[in-house]
């Protein structure tokens, strides 16, 4: 029972911070997430870390999101985007939030610290 709780009270943080920088990034966030134990390979060409576990779909049309947890520290979760997708266009720090941004801001991956991994949401405004 207690690892359910500490599940259920995982996946509300995590709903709760995407909707904190879907905030900051001016997204509509009225959307019911989907959970699922396995997840993809990838997400509108985004890739996700390798073992991605807890993904929460958010919306599959656009603009879209999906949120999960690496395995991985921030820091290194950040290098793999930066060595799978190149350096982004804009990179910034939002409360403690790593921010990248691809293709004019239209595709977005934000990278937070969550114990000894990370939560990681992509957000996917268009498929420029």
């Amino acid at each position: 029972m207690l690892k359910y709780i500490l599940k259920s009270t995982s996946l509300l943080m995590m709903v709760t911070s995407s909707n904190l920088i879907a905030d900051e990034l001016s997204i509509d966030k009225q959307v019911t997430p989907t959970v699922s134990k396995i997840c993809p390979a990838d997400f509108y060409t985004l890739p996700l870390y390798p073992n991605a576990k807890f993904c929460q779909l958010f919306d599959t049309k656009l603009p879209a999101s999906l949120s999960y947890f690496a395995v991985s520290g921030q820091q290194a979760t950040k290098n793999f985007y930066l060595q799978e997708l190149g350096e982004a266009e804009d990179e910034k720090m939002l409360k403690g939030r790593i921010v990248l941004q691809y293709e004019h801001g239209e595709k977005v991956v934000i990278i937070s610290k969550d114990g000894t991994g990370s939560q990681v949401d992509i957000l996917v405004k268009s498929s420029i």
